[in-house]
């Protein structure tokens, strides 16, 4: 007879992975991202409070908004 085995369960999610509301990431940035509140507000205006990202999503989303070129626009003359 052929030989019938349980599936492991699933790994528990890694840190990493979970999804964790906006507010407790912006109370550990420094210590996750590497940045201060403020430049974690400026990565996360526009963002619903509540919101719930991995440690991973909220790297990246910081990473491109840092990287994001300024636009000064047309200077106006006199």
């Amino acid at each position: 007879m052929a030989n019938k085995t349980k599936a492991a369960p699933p790994a528990p999610k890694a840190e990493a992975e979970r999804k964790i509301p906006i507010e407790k990431l912006r109370r550990s940035c420094v210590k996750l991202f590497g940045v201060t509140p403020s430049t974690f507000d400026g990565a996360t205006v526009g963002i619903p409070e509540g919101s719930r990202y991995t440690v991973e999503e909220m790297q990246t989303h910081i990473e491109k908004w840092l990287n994001t070129p300024v636009s000064l626009g047309q200077r106006k003359e006199g």
